[in-house]
């Protein structure tokens, strides 16, 4: 029992240290902004005080009377209270010896596979494109241009490379008709972007804190519908909630969606390509 204790105690003090240099980061990042901004002094949510009144542990963890080792979900759960991005995250998971989060695939090895569904993507026989991690449409098949041009109005070469992005598109009501024609079709827009914006919400939940995740959400929050939509959502939703809802949408088109993934440690980048359903059920993340 005693060595048990000894190890806990060396994973715990490993994992308070690792969270106090985060912490006192974010603690004075906080006072200068206030500082900068000339503000008022206020509560700030990185002091010792904060983190502890969400989770009593981190008292007794400061303190070294915790007996037993940190729990993961303590550790989750302060990483998102620190605003950890995904690198820091993993810091804390591993001091405290747990397994790390799979990190977003980017740069070299990005290029690398992007280059690779884009060959997959052109000898499919269904309508697909390939998308990144914040859903920006990177490409699109033959197959899949009528398809754009019917929900959108536009050829997808005539749309600013900006724009190209799935929920943009979906609620960019100024220059795009997916509103318009997702009602005509007897759908109810409203419930379809719902459906679209928990989807995107659940694909990126641990990528809240990620600089480029926050500049996507902030250039959509342009869209006053999709802003109210955002908030309105309860995280928490079971996820079968939506993806009954989601099925129905889709047969209402005789199409369901596939997605196509070659990679066991990243889910994107991935192609989503539409099949007809007839005689099958639907099939959806």
């Amino acid at each position: 029992m005693t060595k048990i204790n000894d190890r806990a105690g060396q994973i715990n003090a490993a994992f308070i240290a690792a969270a106090e240099t985060i912490r006192i980061q974010r603690k004075r990042a906080f006072e200068d902004q206030l500082w900068h901004n000339k503000q008022k002094k206020q509560a700030n949510p990185f002091s010792q005080q904060a983190i502890w009144a969400e989770y009593p542990t981190y008292k007794r963890l400061l303190e070294q009377r915790a007996k037993n080792q940190v729990a993961e979900h303590v550790v989750r759960g302060i990483a998102s209270l620190l605003e950890c991005p995904t690198h820091e995250r993993n810091h804390l998971l591993r001091s405290a010896g747990y397994a790390e989060d799979p990190d977003i695939l980017s740069g070299v090895a990005l290029d690398a596979q992007i280059a690779q569904y884009q060959s997959l993507l052109d000898i499919l026989v269904y309508p697909a494109f390939l998308v990144n991690q914040v859903w920006d449409v990177l490409a699109i098949n033959q197959q899949m241009e009528p398809v754009f041009q019917h929900f959108l109005g536009l050829r997808f070469d005539r749309i600013p490379e900006q724009h190209r992005n799935i929920l943009h598109l979906m609620f960019d009501h100024e220059h795009y008709s997916a509103r318009k024609l997702l009602n005509k079709g007897g759908l109810q827009w409203e419930r379809v972007a719902r459906s679209y914006v928990y989807s995107f919400q659940q694909a990126n939940r641990t990528c809240q804190f990620e600089p480029w995740y926050q500049t996507k959400i902030a250039s959509l929050k342009q869209f006053p519908d999709f802003e109210r939509i955002w908030q309105s959502i309860d995280p928490t939703i079971k996820a079968q909630e939506m993806a009954n809802q989601i099925q129905t949408d889709n047969l209402v088109y005789g199409l369901r969606t596939i997605y196509i993934s070659e990679s066991d440690s990243y889910i994107y980048p991935r192609i989503h390509a539409y099949v007809e359903a007839t005689g099958t059920k639907p099939e959806h993340e």
